[in-house]
């Protein structure tokens, strides 16, 4: 192994030396209509994507030439006293380049100069995919749905989100992770204004300035603030019909001068949904057959309110605050009717029904105050971070269960749970842009996050009294603490852009139940997490810059507080959630390779190598024939994967976007106590496209397909959805009519089936996915000016 890494960086230096005479020169010619003299100007020359500044030179008659880097972009800036300041971007192949710029006395007609130019909607910012919003939340009416439309994202019935891997991805708000169950995050997102995200930025292999516990990727969803000039709003109300209605207003405030920017908006949203979810599961121990019929309504009410204010204090230092309060009120009723069927002549012998009512009460709060102090024009920066966020839920729980057959007295329970959380974070990072190419990022994190849950449940059968359900009834308290700090390196040289890059994290996991056992966990560790990225121009075809970059990646999952509590949640008269207080973490190495078009991302191929590999797996009591849903360390786990997409540039009429994409995962390990070899191969097909009939009109369509697909160990069979959007403006282009249809086909349901260990399992999931809606939004108030900015002092992605 060793000599394979040796040779392999033999190999690199070699290639090193051989492009090391990939240079040629560029020369500007300046002359005047007037013929001024041309006296005093200066000529700069930045590198493109990072505007960072190579050399300036002073006019001189003769011409200017630089020397540059064969396929390369670079910005030609001249600027003087009394002229006009010009910006042009010149494309370097493989020859010699001469340009001529006629340069311009200023004249005191003209107050502002604004250029503007239209952005793509996918780009890559080296190893980040940035995705412009703006676009996708013309056919949208929340930041959910915003996600649901983002070009290679997938996301499930559950609002797990996949971008290369089979393992979901972390999804952060503003580039911080906000710790909840999957569920509440996707009502959080689906309270938010699709006009409130700016961009969505992903991440498949985040580099050490990011958290190591993102195995499958980040995924981050960036939230405009206040508009730096000008005071303008907008209003929004929506309807869908489904079987169910969901109905949602907002509002979006405004106001700033350019040093004190302030904004503020809210959302109301009524919405319901229902799951209807039919499974069979063989009892082998009585060779039978459990036959389950479940239909579950979840009405539910959200309110949303965010509110910020951004200070300039000068033009290199500013801070701003920004609060965010969500408060759910969500209910579900299931009614779940259960046969157990004889295997040998299909005689039912036993029949009951569960019916089960919850009351979910959650409030989320969070609190983000930043500074920023931009210390040279080059870039360089430092950006302070701390964040509070606090998490309640109360959940108020009753089921009534009766038997049929055998008839026996039904059993009635009831309990109350309190699920309370309070995050702490720290961070500052350090960006310094230097002379020659070099780029150094540095930072410190600390994040400290505490959980508590406590549950008092009761039952009672028959004609006796209510007595207290110590099988339920619950106490766990949870401290997680990491730290960390991060050092990379970037440079070009020669072509290439070298960024490599180190992360250590300090884990401190601990954790009691008190009731209704005295048990304790504990996870003390620092590890490692090394980063390397490779970028170089491949070549060039039909017109395009074929570029390459290789990455490679270390990675962590840490067992999180709602898989290590051991507390019992009842699911229904078979079915429990249960969490394992043993879980240990898991490692995952990533190594990729992706191809890119004028960094627009075409292909990519890559394997993840992961070792003590928990996931959701189902155990059986075949007494009771109770199933447990919990998380356990299985073995190990290795996944191919493979990405390609295509499609037409966006600028015009018709806008394309369409890819492939296979995993192939590869388990091995023990599973109740049996030896576990799984392999298995899943195909998933994307789209979006847009077409703009006229300068009023646009109809969008986007979707996705999975053939076997594969979500933990059940196996799903082909399922996928198609959305479609017609956006009409209106009033002098300051309102929007957007008409919505979702899952046009209803393809977007599940079969699943799960063979694996003693549990043989199938059935069908069914949700209210298939809706039309209509969409009003209105925009107000004085449009805001366009502010003239030195684009040198904007980060690269602006």
């Amino acid at each position: 192994m060793k000599t394979k890494i040796f040779t392999a960086l033999l190999m690199f230096i070699c290639m090193l030396h051989v492009h090391g005479q990939n240079n040629t020169r560029l020369t500007v010619n300046l002359s005047s209509l007037k013929k001024d003299s041309l006296n005093n100007i200066t000529l700069q020359l930045f590198l493109l994507p990072d505007t960072s500044l190579v050399t300036s030179q002073v006019f001189k008659p003769t011409g200017n030439t630089f020397t540059v880097t064969k396929f390369t972009k670079y910005i030609i800036r001249i600027s003087s006293v009394g002229f006009e300041t010009i910006e042009k971007t010149v494309a370097v192949a493989d020859k010699p380049v001469s340009i001529s710029i006629i340069v311009k006395r200023k004249t005191t007609s003209l107050s502002v100069v604004t250029v503007k130019s239209k952005k793509p909607l996918v780009k890559q910012e080296d190893d980040k995919t940035i995705v412009d919003a703006a676009v996708l939340a013309e056919s949208s009416t929340n930041a959910y749905e915003v996600l649901e439309k983002t070009p290679g994202a997938i996301v499930d019935q559950d609002g797990n989100v996949y971008l290369n891997s089979m393992t979901a991805a972390t999804i952060q708000i503003n580039g911080r992770e906000v710790k909840l169950s999957t569920a509440d995050l996707a009502s959080l997102l689906k309270s938010l204004p699709a006009g409130s995200v700016s961009k969505v930025e992903i991440l498949r292999n985040p580099s050490a300035k990011y958290n190591a516990a993102s195995t499958g990727g980040i995924l981050n969803i960036v939230l405009k603030k206040g508009i730096k000039l000008g005071t303008s709003g907008n209003m929004n109300s929506s309807y869908f019909q489904g079987v169910y209605s969901t109905k949602s207003a907002g509002f979006n405030l405004n106001k700033g001068d350019g040093k004190i920017n302030s904004y503020v908006n809210y959302q109301f949203t009524d919405k319901n949904n229902f799951e209807e979810l039919n499974s069979k599961r063989i009892i082998a121990t009585d060779n039978s057959t459990l036959d389950q019929r479940a239909y579950t309504t979840y009405p539910s009410f959200n309110h949303y309110l965010g509110a910020g204010i951004d200070i300039s204090f000068t033009k290199k230092f500013s801070a701003d605050y920004d609060i965010r309060f969500s408060g759910n009120d969500n209910r579900s009723s299931a009614d779940n009717f259960s046969n157990i069927v004889n295997n040998s002549n299909q005689t039912v012998t036993g029949s009951n029904e569960s019916f089960i009512n919850n009351i979910t009460n959650t409030s989320y709060w969070s609190n983000e105050f930043s500074t920023n102090l931009k210390i040279d024009s080059l870039g360089s920066e430092w950006e302070t971070e701390f964040d509070y966020t606090n998490y309640n839920s109360k959940n108020k729980q009753q089921y009534n269960n009766y038997y049929y057959l055998p008839a026996k007295n039904s059993l009635l329970g009831d309990g109350n749970s309190n699920n309370r959380k309070n995050i702490f974070t720290f961070k500052t990072d350090l960006t310094l842009k230097l002379k020659k190419k070099w780029a150094i990022e540095t930072g410190f994190k600390t994040n400290s996050s505490n959980s508590s849950n406590s549950a008092v449940y009761f039952y009672q059968t028959g004609l006796s009294g209510r007595l207290p359900d110590t099988f339920q009834t619950n106490s766990f308290h949870y401290k997680e603490s990491i730290t960390s700090v991060y050092l990379q390196i970037a440079k070009t040289i020669w072509g290439f852009t070298i960024k490599p890059g180190i992360r250590i994290e300090g884990t401190n996991i601990s954790g009691t139940q008190i009731v209704p056992k005295d048990t304790a966990l504990s996870i003390k560790r620092t590890d490692a997490f090394p980063y390397l990225y490779l970028r170089h121009r491949l070549f060039k075809l039909f017109g395009f810059n074929v570029i390459g970059n290789t990455v490679y990646r270390r990675s962590i999952s840490r067992p999180y507080y709602e898989v290590l509590n051991p507390f019992p949640k009842y699911v229904d008269q078979y079915l429990f959630d249960v969490g394992n207080p043993n879980l240990k973490p898991q490692f995952t190495t990533n190594y990729e390779f992706n191809i890119m078009a004028d960094d627009f991302p075409i292909f990519s191929i890559g394997v993840n190598k992961t070792k003590d590999i928990f996931s959701n797996v189902t155990y059986q009591d075949d007494v009771t024939k109770i199933a447990y849903r919990t998380y356990d360390n299985l073995g190990k786990n290795k996944e191919l994967y493979m990405r390609i997409v295509g499609g037409v540039p966006p600028g015009g009429k018709f806008f394309f976007y369409a890819g492939a994409q296979h995993n192939f995962s590869e388990y091995e390990g023990i599973y109740q106590n049996r030896p576990l070899n799984y392999k298995r191969g899943t195909w998933t097909f994307f789209t979006y496209q847009q077409l703009k009939v006229n300068p009023n009109l646009t109809v969008s369509v986007n979707g996705f397909m999975r053939t076997k697909g594969l979500q933990n160990f059940y196996e799903l069979k082909t399922f996928g959805g198609l959305t479609m959007s017609i956006n009409k403006t209106v009033l002098q282009k300051k309102g929007n009519i957007i008409l919505a249809f979702n899952d046009i086909f209803r393809t977007n349901q599940v079969s699943f089936a799960l063979n694996q260990g003693t549990v043989s399992a199938a059935g069908q999931r069914f949700n209210d996915t298939r809706r039309a809606g209509i969409t009003f939004r209105y925009n107000f108030g004085i449009k805001p000016k366009e502010e003239k900015k030195d684009m040198f002092e904007q980060p690269a992605e602006n």
